[in-house]
């Protein structure tokens, strides 16, 4: 029987704010929705009880992107959490990850920070499925630090560093917590990794191993912009890429980045996985 093709999401949804300044997260979930069969969804941004970043009727993002994709599994990671205006609620931000397919296994990753004073920072965080796929997929989803270079050096390091001790060879099998029972070589790293294409870090995780999906289905081309596309106050330089989909072990099919939507800052990017795993460099 054919495999059903992988098809991923990625987007930074700026807590449901769109370029008009409105924040209304249903627009996003109708534009989601609008795009066919996805077997996984990576949003960035998704707020909390955070008066700053949502709407009265809507406080709890988490929750009403769970229950418009319930037949999703959310894997949820808070890269803060604070004392909401309750006991029960708390003020969170961070990154989710919906699977609509086998999920085999899950974890979530505090990325490092440099302890800068001189430049604002916030945690960060990685949220780690483990899906179903030819052969087990490891995805990481991301928002990578935006005011401090290092810090986002360091937490590009930690990624690639958990790419690599997947692709080490079989570890010792224990009974229990100790068993290894799904070993993953292909790996998809993606999200708003904050930093321009083509730039040094950029040179940098190809070194690492790592193939940028947009360059697999068009070679040579300049990437498309990601960001400040339809947001000239938010971001005076203009157009320009900062939002990826990286992969080890792994070809892209087909690669979209819908650069006419203004629901958000950042445009949503969809790649669709060949069905076999390749090996690459």
């Amino acid at each position: 029987m054919p495999q059903t093709p992988i098809r991923l999401l990625t987007w930074n949804i700026q807590s449901g704010k769109g370029c008009d300044g409105q924040i209304a997260l249903d627009r996003m979930i109708e534009y989601i929705r609008d795009q066919g069969p996805l077997t996984v969804i990576c949003l960035q941004e998704v707020a909390r009880y955070f008066d700053e970043y949502v709407s009265p009727m809507q406080p709890d993002q988490l929750a009403v992107l769970c229950q418009a994709f319930s037949e999703y599994t959310p894997v949820w990671g808070a890269a803060l959490s604070w004392p909401g205006p309750q006991q029960d609620q708390r003020r969170e931000f961070g990154n989710l990850t919906l699977v609509n397919a086998p999920l085999l296994d899950k974890r979530l990753h505090s990325l490092p920070g440099t302890g800068s004073t001189e430049l604002w920072q916030t945690p960060r965080n990685a949220v780690e499925t483990l899906i179903e796929g030819p052969q087990p997929i490891r995805i990481f989803n991301t928002h990578l630090a935006y005011h401090d270079t290092a810090e986002r050096h360091a937490q590009l390091t930690y990624l690639s560093d958990l790419a690599r001790q997947d692709r080490l060879p079989t570890r010792a099998k224990g009974q229990g917590i100790y068993a290894q029972p799904y070993p993953a070589q292909a790996t998809l790293l993606c999200g708003d990794l904050n930093l321009v294409s083509r730039s040094d870090q950029y040179h940098w995780l190809t070194q690492q191993g790592w193939q940028d999906a947009f360059q697999q289905c068009f070679p040579g081309q300049a990437s498309l912009p990601t960001c400040g596309v339809h947001d000239p106050e938010q971001w005076p330089e203009g157009p320009h890429c900062r939002d990826y989909i990286w992969l080890q072990s792994l070809q892209a099919a087909t690669f979209t980045v819908d650069t006419q939507t203004p629901l958000s800052d950042h445009q949503p990017l969809i790649v669709t996985l060949e069905p076999s795993v390749h090996d690459t460099p």
